[in-house]
């Protein structure tokens, strides 16, 4: 009897496992709206059951937020973005129809997403004042959080894109600080990513030419500006929202 119950269990597994499977290349078939409510729907039950309904739904909201920006910058640049997909304890991700040209191009893409969610911080704050509700500004400490991290200089990272176009030397930067916070935190996803860093480092760039990189002296400080001005409101807010919440 016992060994029916296990076979049973078996293909009860198995048969659960092919759906889930099919479902996953479906979802790599199918484009637009429909991926990214799947992928969407997807991560919120992954982080329900980490976080709980009511973060889940916040944070999926602010991951949202974020990759918007970066599909609003796509068409400011006059490109055009598939997504975005959501990857559950990643994030989310956006496809380009075709490369941007130079590295300008790509900053002005990846500003786009911490841009918003900054907004999506501040928003979540001013509604914290207006309704004391703890959920509101723990999801404002947390589109602070996603979105300073995000700006860290190194790949996969917006932060890699974004100092591209300032000096590619900040990659090195980038790597050093990430390696500080694997070193702080232990976590396993920040190790990936700091191991992924390096090996951008090793490539050194050369998917791209020369004239890639090659801006003028006022395209790399307007970059530079939306940059440290990004890290110095999320730095701030981030503080602040930090000590309401001792």
């Amino acid at each position: 009897m016992n060994s029916w119950k296990v076979i049973n269990l078996g293909r009860r597994v198995v048969r659960r496992a092919g759906i889930g499977a099919v479902g996953l290349m479906a979802l790599f078939q199918v484009g637009g709206a429909v991926s990214t409510a799947v992928s969407m729907v997807v991560s919120l039950a992954f982080y329900a059951l980490a976080f709980g309904i009511r973060f889940a739904i916040g944070f999926v909201i602010l991951l949202f937020v974020h990759e918007l920006g970066h599909v609003a910058a796509t068409r400011i640049v006059g490109l055009r973005a598939r997504g975005p997909t959501f990857i559950p304890f990643i994030g989310a991700v956006i496809s380009l129809n075709r490369t941007p040209v130079n590295a300008k191009m790509t900053a002005n893409i990846a500003i786009g997403g911490p841009a918003a969610g900054t907004l999506s911080a501040l928003v979540c704050l001013a509604f914290y004042f207006w309704s004391d509700s703890i959920l509101l500004l723990v999801l404002a400490y947390t589109a602070c959080l996603l979105n300073l991290f995000n700006l860290i200089p190194c790949a996969p990272l917006d932060g890699e894109r974004i100092a591209a176009a300032i000096s590619p030397r900040l990659w090195w930067l980038g790597s050093l600080v990430l390696g500080i916070v694997f070193l702080y935190t232990r976590n396993l996803l920040v190790l990936i990513i700091f191991l992924f860093s390096l090996f951008e480092l090793w490539r050194d760039g050369e998917n791209y030419s020369d004239s890639y990189y090659q801006l003028t002296a006022a395209q790399r400080l307007q970059v530079a500006w939306w940059y440290f001005g990004l890290l110095s409101v999320l730095g701030i807010t981030t503080l602040y929202t930090m000590d309401l919440l001792k």
